[in-house]
């Protein structure tokens, strides 16, 4: 094996990881948090995810997860807070 090889190993080995970590994150403490509307407190450890479903998103603000709601700016109500656009 190359140095590079081994480089490419090691951080695909990290993802791997970090992908199973996060799914069993996911089962064992967000998605039991999931009813509609019960809100939990926004867990500041997690990163969050983006959602262009409005009831996925909603789900993941009712599970306390950071959530972004993507839409085209054609879509977003004048009437609508936007507190950041992006």
């Amino acid at each position: 094996l190359t140095f590079r090889d081994l480089l490419i190993f090691v951080t695909d080995a990290q993802r791997l990881f970090l992908d199973i970590y996060s799914y069993i994150d996911w089962v064992l403490v967000a998605q039991p948090r999931t009813t509609f509307g019960v809100r939990h407190e926004v867990n500041l450890g997690w990163m969050g995810g983006f959602a262009q479903s409005s009831d996925i998103c909603e789900k993941l603000f009712c599970a306390g997860v950071p959530a972004w709601y993507v839409r085209a700016s054609a879509y977003i109500p004048p009437q609508m807070m936007v507190v950041e656009p992006v």
